[in-house]
């Protein structure tokens, strides 16, 4: 498996967006006439389609700085939200919609999309979830795969710091992110095992592939993983953000933090395995409180607050001069008083007087929360 080198440190991020109704507040499955209509703009090249017809999502072009990374985020998703509105349709982000069901969704009528059902039956329309990847560059495979481990071991504080997932099927699931959790079905799902080296990461992809779940490395549903035709590492877990702006900062601190493993400053343990209670167990605690949770630290082998180690890094990435350009948007990731996503979403929900008893929400409420939410994503 060639790995095309890149330059390194260079980023970009994809963000898969919802597409709603803003009369019922429901997603629509209206995502292929959005995309033929922006077929004639030169920013089209920036958009894909998705499984599902409820999802429309955004490709950045590669940027060296995160000022430059948001002012390309913030026209393109300004355009699509304007040809969203030009055909009575609204976006927004977060990594679940509060009425969403797996039923309901309506696959794209794509070759890939008729494989995946043909391969795992109901599961693409239930994944029909909203994530962020964040995309690094990288020289060549070896250190690719090497920040790769160091990004997976930090991929639960990832998912903390994103999580915006809380509703599902018109209920409260009692996580802070449940999207994190639907890989999980899947046999190549979840955190990238510990691979030492090239050759390991190449038997492995292997191995999926001669079973006859995978064709490709795009096949496996990794939280992290090498991604050798654009020569990057992708980060998988991220929810996708409330705002645009979130999302730069999360995609600027990715980059920052695989800078620190890229240059030797953030190396992973040699004791750290795969699927060890403590790494699992984190990335739940995750899903399940957000920066309120207790995240294993593998650095410190200790048990901490996500927020503690939140800061740590930060205090990382500010003492390295080499990442002082995006220092601004890194910052913005731990001041300041705003509730997390997933908390907003409900006190809002709340707010609106919603509630989960088993009823059907009125119209109006569920329009008025799209509403509110659709506000965020460019705020």
């Amino acid at each position: 498996m060639r790995f095309t080198p890149s330059a390194p440190l260079t980023f970009g991020l994809e963000l898969e967006l919802q597409v709603l109704d803003p009369r019922t507040g429901r997603l629509v499955p209206a995502a292929s006439g959005l995309w033929t209509a922006l077929q004639p703009r030169p920013q089209a090249r920036h958009f894909a389609l998705e499984a599902t017809q409820a999802t429309i999502e955004f490709n950045s072009s590669v940027h060296t700085h995160a000022d430059r990374l948001a002012d390309e985020v913030a026209a393109c998703v300004g355009l699509l939200r304007e040809v969203a509105r030009d055909q009575g349709l609204e976006l927004h982000g977060g990594g679940t919609q509060i009425a969403q069901f797996w039923n309901q969704r309506v696959l794209t009528p794509t070759p890939r999309a008729r494989l995946l059902t043909e391969r795992f039956g109901f599961l693409p329309k239930r994944f029909s979830t909203y994530g962020m990847h964040v995309h690094v560059g990288m020289p060549d495979g070896e250190q690719a795969l090497a920040v790769a481990n160091v990004l997976q071991a930090l991929s639960p504080l990832f998912i903390a710091m994103s999580a915006a997932s809380p509703f599902l099927q018109l209920a409260d699931s009692g996580l802070a992110a449940c999207r994190p959790l639907e890989p999980l079905v899947y046999p190549h799902g979840g955190p990238m095992p510990v691979l030492r080296d090239w050759a390991a990461f190449e038997a492995v992809v292997q191995d999926y592939v001669d079973t006859g779940i995978a064709d490709t490395l795009k096949d496996i549903y990794w939280d992290v993983r090498p991604k050798p035709e654009f020569g990057t590492v992708e980060v998988r877990v991220f929810d996708t953000p409330l705002s645009v702006r979130k999302a730069v900062a999360l995609a600027a601190f990715t980059r920052a933090l695989a800078g620190l493993a890229l240059r030797g400053q953030l190396v992973l343990p040699d004791a750290v395995q795969t699927g060890t209670p403590a790494r699992r167990v984190s990335r739940f605690n995750a899903c399940r409180h957000g920066m309120e949770a207790s995240l294993h630290n593998p650095w410190a082998d200790a048990w901490q607050p996500a927020r503690h180690w939140l800061a740590t890094l930060i205090d990382a990435v500010r003492a390295c001069p080499a990442e002082a350009a995006d220092q601004a948007w890194i910052d913005t990731l731990i001041a300041g008083d705003a509730p997390e996503d997933h908390a907003w979403m409900r006190a809002q929900w709340s707010a609106l007087g919603g509630r989960f008893d088993g009823a059907e929400p009125p119209v109006a409420l569920l329009a008025d929360n799209a509403r509110r939410m659709a506000a965020r994503l460019l705020d």
